[in-house]
């Protein structure tokens, strides 16, 4: 079992998170990305993000915990979640835009970069990725979970064979400049 699978971990997680003011976040998404444009987000968690993502794009949530699902699909009636693996997910649907928040930093780097090319299939053309991370050279492991960190250097190794990076923003979400967030546009075949 996941830490995420278990009901109480989740509460913990919406109870520790419920202050989270991504507005800077959504911001800049918004001067890359038209209103309505579809947008798959990886990692919904407690849902959060959707309330802003929503007012202006057409949004799909996903979460690999069946107990976030439950949450998810009690939040907001009016979206669809399907159940999906970060690194690996494999649907028959193509977005705009791929968002997620603090999500992907629980992979290995090299499951990162895997998730990356899974992402670049799910792009209509010209389509972007959205992601923030945790800013840092390190690794370490809480309650069974992974948190990587990167460097932007790092994230553009990463997407640069397939996505150019239109923006990164460098922004506090506990203590100044521990956050990155990067939006690349899949490159043109």
């Amino acid at each position: 079992m996941g830490f995420y699978d278990d009901p109480a971990n989740v509460k913990q997680y919406l109870t520790m998170c419920q202050d989270f003011d991504g507005t800077d976040l959504y911001q800049r998404l918004c001067q890359h990305l038209p209103d309505q444009s579809t947008l798959l987000e990886v990692g919904s968690g407690g849902g959060l993000d959707l309330d802003y993502l929503k007012q202006h794009f057409l949004v799909t949530g996903s979460d690999l915990s069946d107990a976030f699902l439950d949450v998810l699909k009690a939040r907001h009636p009016d979206i669809d979640f399907l159940k999906l693996d970060a690194q690996s997910f494999s649907i028959q649907k193509k977005f705009d835009c791929i968002f997620s928040n603090k999500v992907l930093h629980h992979l290995t780097k090299s499951q990162l970069a895997q998730s990356f090319e899974v992402q670049a299939k799910h792009l209509l053309p010209g389509g972007v990725l959205a992601h923030s991370f945790w800013l840092g050279d390190q690794s370490e492991e809480m309650n069974g979970l992974l948190f990587s960190y990167y460097q932007g250097s790092e994230l553009l190794a990463l997407l640069s064979p397939t996505f150019d990076i239109v923006d990164t923003f460098i922004y506090e979400e506990f203590e100044a400049d521990d956050s990155i967030f990067v939006i690349a546009k899949l490159k043109e075949s």
